[in-house]
Formats: structure tokens, C-alpha cells, sequence
């Protein structure tokens, strides 16, 4: 088990540091809630809804279900939860065996993960509804009451439902559950039970022996007499026979309001009834109680169309007061037999609670730990594998679908459910199966059957206004891009899915986040949210598209030089050479010939705007070339005509010094160009007619050559 524990562990660290808040952000899960827990059925499994919100684009929403610890379930990989869902929210399936989970959701686009969310714990298990009067409800002035052990014994904790509690006595839906674990130090299990009492205990007992999670409703009411139960099921106003006078409908609204919500939406094995101490006490004729309790159960079922099968404990034992000891009333218990015996009949035989402590402190309660615990076996040694494979639950009802979208006007989303149910009762207050929204909220409905079992529908979240935020685009103002190449738009802090126009055109040339475009123009995208509204065009990002660039014309400038040229171009244009024997590109116009063989130039012009620079390239030019030159040192022209000639070095003469003299020996010009790695022209002036000595110096090298001026 522990290191099962530690790869679950793992996997969940792992899972939190590579996945961004941003990420679980775009993807809620908002039923099931947490520690919410399914009525299993006789197969020991359940078809759990699960249903949630997202706010970017997904092709499909994939969900996997993984137990919290070995044993307490069988892990779902991911799989498939819905294909293409719309408007914002999504609504699927997932079986899953009795037991103790986390539920994964993602959205998948692409086939890349774009959101994900993780409920840490819901499950499958059992539901019951515990109903009758103080051995059932607990008393808060009695103690030794233990909490559960196990987490998975749980109660709902936000509906308390009595005239001192935060809800006095509603006859109206309780809120969306909470769930918890049942403590030692709990208020109130909703609407009405009071303690842990044995509740707890039994719990844990259930929990050892099935593996799987068990909740507990609790609608009893200390008190209370059979025909308290049946006149207010009946409509009828009720007294205790003590002379409380309970509110309308009341004790049986609480059971019937839990059966029509909680147990319509989570399922419910059974009601567990522990009842029959005040009709003891006051000697309740048998056929009286009989009638009653069968009323009461027939009710029930009338009420929710649903055959929910009610364990009915053998219970009489009490005390008309402190002091005085405690009796049974035979014809209680056989009045509990009879409806037990009664041919189909939801019933099931519960404990015989009498002989268990007899000497009870007060004569009626069971207190304390040692008491509570005998009762709670008592109720675990019936809650056995025959009970459990012989009573049918009543089932979880499926969520309704919702669709959502936007409006023609683009200014607020239509929420749908389907037709058919009796009633829907809209988180803002209106009524039917479609209303119109426009401000940001959660929008859920309470719907309602024929016989008025509840449901709350799938939420639909809107986060701002239906309409989307103006985009933005990453690349504001003018761009350039080269005409051999394109230019790539980007949304900025993209959330929705986007449409491209070029300025002019109703026809979007691209979708998506990004957009590659090859042609000069304006350019602007809009968003469409999840639900279908429009944003506003963003502002305009311009791209011009730079011309082609001819080829270089390659041609020689010298006996051991190459140069190359554009003649359509006015900008200052680079050439790249590559020549055989250097790696790598040389950059200049002119490049010396450094040995036979193919040499290739490209021109490269670089374009600005503002802070923008661009480097566009043309093709690639090659010319053959053959070094035909026999002298080692070349001076040219020869003869020379104008102010300059042209030294060149077949191969570099470094601290060359270059002298020119007239036929006398006089020396006329002097030039020192430190090396010969490149041409060398040298600026000698207008001179008269004539013929000259040109020499040429530096290391190892000495040439002299006889030059004419004309």
C-alpha cells in the first residue's frame, strides 16, 4: 500500500509542477463537489455526470479517474468525456467502481493539453437517509458521541433545517451540498441530526467491510410520534404528543426534501428508521402505528416516484422520565413486524434495538461510546452482504444537457435545458427552459420532475461580458518581411479562437492564434469566444513585402581580383562570396582570386523601419574562374592614364612599400598600404608624358616595373 501510496504521490507532484496556474484556470470542474459520493449499484459501480466550464477552444475534454489509495477503487485511464464541446461548457460520463477518487478533466486542442483541473476526492459508495426520533437524530446534550475514523464517512454540513438552525424549517431546496467527515464535534448532519452519535461508528464499520465511502442524511426528529410523521405527510398540521406543534409539513418535509434533492441526485440505498419510544410511551394503538407508518412510506414513494426501500428497527424501549425505568411495548414492536411482513413492501427487517442496554441512563437513550458502539453493531450486523445484494437502490438521475450561445446582437448568451420538466427555477430568478444573460456570473437551474425530484443542472460560467476583449496583435505597426519569405501575426494573451483579414476583404485568409502572411497590405483579426460573441476588430499591423533581388553579375576587376554588381538596386548592397578553399562567407564587393575554381556571390540588403531591420538575400550567382596571370606582382593600367594605378599581389606581401620614380632615379610618389592582401590603387597625381620605375617592396619580396603615363 505504501508505495502504491508514494507512485499516486508522485504522480500528483509531478502533475503540480509542470502544469501553470493559468492552465488549471481555463478548465473548472463544478460537479461532481467535493467529497460528493454516488449510490452505488448492485453491480457495485455507478455512470457518475461529470460537468465543468471552459474558457478557451478545445476539440474534446478527456478525464481519467484514479483511486486515492490501493483498494479503494480501480483506476479509469484517460479517456474520452465529450467530442466537440459547445458554448462553454462540457457534460459527460465516466463508470466507476465502488470506491475513493480523484478526477482528472483536460481539454485537449490539437492534440495538446490546454487546461486541466483535478477534484482531489468524490466517490462511489452508499447514501442513506436516516429518519425517525432521538436514538436516530442524536441529542446534542448527550455525550460520548465519536467521530469517524475513516475520511470516508461523511455527512452534508450546510443544511440545518429546524427552527433554531441557520434554515427554519423551508419547505424549499437546500443549498448545493457540502460535504465532510463526520467529527466528534460536529453541528449538525442536514437538515436535523444532531452528533456524531452512532453515526460515525457505523460508518467506519461500513467503510472496513465495503471499501467504498457512506454517507449519511440525517431528517430525524427527537420526539416525534408515527402520526407526527403521517399527518404532516398528509398536509396536515401536527402536535407532538408532548405539545410541540411543529411547522407546516413538518417532520415529513425534511425526509421528503431529501429524497426529492439529495437522494434524486446522488441515489439512496435505503431509509434507516429508528422510531417507536414515543408511541411506546404513550401506548399507541398497534393498528394506529401500523397505518401510519405504511401511510408514511406509501407517501414517500408517491411523492418521489421512487421505490426506496426503508430498514425499520424494532424499537419500543424508553422512559416516561428520568427515574422511573424503562418498559417496552410489545405492540409496537408488533406493529413494526406487521408493516415488515406486509407483502411488497419496501422494507427490510432492521435491529431489535430493545434488549440492547437495558439499563440505559435515562431509561431511553443510548449514551456514551460503549452504548453508541453496541447500537452501531447492532446496525452493522443487518447492513450485511444479503442486505446489500438484495436491496435495489434508488438511482442517481443523469444531468440535464445545456447549450449555450450568443445572441444575434452580440451583446448577451441564450442558456438552454431541455423541455419537459415540471419546473426550472434559474439562479437569477427567472423561470422556464431559456433564459438571456448578460453579466458575468454562475448561471445554474433547479429543475424539477413530474413527481418534484430535483436536480442542479450543469453551471454555465461567465467570467466578464458575453462579448470578448478587442485582440491585440503582437506585432503593432508596420512590419516587413522579405518577398522570397512571409511574416507571422500573433494574438497577444490568447484566449479565444481568432479570424484574419487583410483590410478590404470580408474573406478571412486564416484562423487560429497566429497567421503567416506573404503579401504586402493592412491586416486585423477578431475573436469569437466560447459561446459564440464577436470581439471588435484590433488595430490595424501593417506588412510590406521587400522586392526581389537580382542576381549578382560577376566579373573580373583585376588580374587576381573578382567583383560583383547589381545594377537595379539604389540601396547600399552587400555581397556574401564563398570561394574555394575559405569556409564561410567573405563579405565584400570585390574578393581576390585565391586559386582556380567556382566562385558564388549573393547580394544581401538590409531594410529599416524605426528600430526594425530586415536582411533580404538574392539568389546565388557562380562563375568559374581561372588565374591566367604568369607575374606574380600586376601593375595596371599600363600604359596609365589619370591620377591612379593598380597594384596586385598574387599573394599577400605584408609592410609593402610601394615607390614610384621618374627615368632619372628621382623618386616621384611613396605609399605604404601596410600589406597586398587586396588591391592597392595608388593615387600618383597628373603626371607629365613619360616613362616611370615602379617598385614594389616588403617582406621577401622586391619587384620593379617599367611603367608608361600618358
Amino acid at each position: 500500500m505504501h508505495r502504491f501510496f508514494l507512485s499516486v504521490l508522485a504522480k500528483a507532484l509531478l502533475f503540480v509542477c509542470f502544469v501553470s496556474p493559468e492552465v488549471f484556470s481555463q478548465i473548472k470542474i463544478t460537479s461532481p463537489v467535493y467529497q460528493a459520493v454516488y449510490q452505488r449499484n448492485n453491480d457495485g459501480e455507478r455512470e457518475i455526470s461529470v460537468s465543468g466550464t471552459f474558457s478557451v477552444p478545445v476539440d474534446k475534454i478527456e478525464i481519467r479517474a484514479v483511486p486515492v489509495l490501493e483498494g479503494q477503487g480501480k483506476e479509469v485511464p484517460w479517456r474520452d468525456l465529450q467530442i466537440k464541446p459547445q458554448g462553454g461548457i462540457f457534460l459527460g460520463t465516466v463508470p466507476l467502481l465502488g470506491g475513493w477518487y480523484s478526477l482528472e478533466v483536460r481539454g485537449v486542442l490539437d492534440g495538446s493539453v490546454v487546461g486541466r483541473d483535478v477534484l482531489t476526492r468524490m466517490g462511489v459508495g452508499e447514501v442513506f437517509i436516516i429518519a425517525g426520533q432521538s436514538n436516530a437524530q442524536g441529542l446534542k446534550g448527550k455525550s460520548g458521541a465519536p467521530g469517524a475514523t475513516d475520511d470516508r464517512v461523511l455527512y452534508i454540513d450546510n443544511y440545518e433545517n429546524d427552527e433554531l438552525g441557520q434554515y427554519p424549517d423551508l419547505l424549499t431546496d437546500p443549498v448545493p451540498p457540502s460535504f465532510s467527515k463526520i467529527t466528534d464535534n460536529l453541528k449538525t448532519m442536514s437538515p436535523r441530526g444532531q452528533t456524531a452519535w452512532c453515526w460515525g461508528i457505523l460508518g467506519d464499520q461500513l467503510v472496513d467491510k465495503l471499501k467504498v465511502p457512506v454517507v449519511f442524511i440525517n431528517v430525524a426528529w427527537e420526539g416525534t410520534a408515527v402520526k407526527n410523521w403521517a399527518e404532516s405527510a398528509a398536509g396536515v398540521k401536527t402536535t407532538s404528543l408532548y405539545g410541540h406543534v411543529y411547522a407546516k409539513e413538518m417532520p415529513y418535509a425534511n425526509l421528503r426534501i431529501a429524497a426529492r434533492n439529495y437522494a434524486h441526485q446522488y441515489g439512496v440505498r435505503a431509509v434507516l428508521w429508528m422510531q417507536g419510544e414515543t408511541d411506546a410511551v404513550f401506548k399507541t394503538d398497534p393498528a394506529s402505528y401500523r397505518r401510519d407508518l405504511q401511510f408514511l412510506m406509501n407517501r414517500l414513494g408517491a411523492d418521489t416516484g421512487k421505490r426506496i426501500t426503508w430498514v425499520l428497527a424494532r424499537t419500543s424501549r424508553a422512559s416516561p422520565q428520568r427515574g422511573i425505568p424503562s418498559s417496552v411495548n410489545n405492540d409496537i414492536i408488533a406493529a413494526q413486524n406487521a408493516v415488515l411482513n406486509t407483502d411488497f413492501n419496501p422494507t427490510y427487517p432492521g435491529p431489535e434495538t430493545d434488549p440492547l442496554v437495558p439499563n440505559r441512563i435515562d431509561g431511553t437513550h443510548f449514551e456514551g461510546t460503549g452504548d453508541l458502539t453496541i447500537l452501531a453493531n447492532a446496525w452493522s450486523a443487518i447492513l450485511d452482504a444479503n442486505f446489500f445484494s438484495t436491496v435495489t437502490p434508488a438511482n442517481p438521475v443523469q444531468l440535464p444537457p445545456v447549450s449555450v450561445s450568443c445572441v444575434t446582437e452580440n451583446n448577451a448568451v441564450t442558456i438552454t435545458l431541455p423541455t419537459g420538466f415540471q419546473s426550472y427555477e434559474w439562479s437569477n430568478g427567472e423561470r422556464g427552459n431559456t433564459i438571456q444573460v448578460s453579466g458575468a456570473g454562475m448561471y445554474r437551474a433547479t429543475v424539477r420532475d413530474a413527481a418534484g425530484n430535483s436536480v442542479l443542472t450543469p453551471a454555465v460560467v461567465l467570467e466578464s461580458g458575453p462579448k470578448p476583449d478587442r485582440p491585440s496583435i503582437l506585432q503593432e505597426g508596420t512590419q516587413q518581411a522579405c518577398a522570397d519569405s512571409s511574416f507571422q501575426f500573433a494574438v497577444s494573451n490568447a484566449t479565444d479562437l481568432y479570424t484574419w483579414y487583410r483590410e478590404g476583404s470580408t474573406t478571412p485568409f486564416a484562423t487560429g492564434t497566429v497567421a503567416r502572411v506573404a503579401e504586402s497590405g493592412d491586416y486585423f483579426v477578431k475573436g469569437q469566444n466560447v459561446y459564440g460573441c464577436v470581439s471588435e476588430n484590433s488595430a490595424r499591423s501593417s506588412l510590406i513585402i521587400r522586392p526581389d533581388i537580382s542576381l549578382p553579375v560577376i566579373e573580373p576587376s583585376g588580374p587576381f581580383s573578382i567583383t560583383a554588381r547589381i545594377d537595379d538596386v539604389v540601396d547600399p548592397v552587400q555581397f556574401l562570396w564563398n570561394r574555394p578553399g575559405i569556409e564561410g562567407d567573405t563579405a565584400a564587393q570585390m574578393v581576390r582570386i585565391l586559386k582556380t575554381g567556382l566562385y558564388s556571390a549573393r547580394a544581401k540588403l538590409t531594410y529599416s523601419i524605426g528600430n526594425n531591420s530586415l536582411a533580404c538575400y538574392s539568389g546565388t550567382a557562380s562563375q568559374e574562374v581561372t588565374t591566367v596571370e604568369e607575374s606574380d606582382v600586376v601593375i595596371y593600367p599600363n600604359p596609365a592614364e589619370g591620377n591612379a594605378v593598380y597594384i596586385e599581389s598574387r599573394d599577400n606581401i605584408a609592410n609593402a612599400e610601394i615607390t614610384l620614380f621618374d627615368i632619372y632615379g628621382k623618386v616621384v610618389r611613396s605609399f605604404s598600404p601596410k600589406s597586398l592582401e587586396n588591391r592597392v590603387q595608388f593615387n600618383v597625381g597628373y603626371l607629365p608624358t613619360g616613362k616611370y620605375i615602379m617598385r614594389v617592396t616588403g617582406e621577401g619580396k622586391g619587384i620593379t616595373k617599367q611603367i608608361f603615363f600618358r
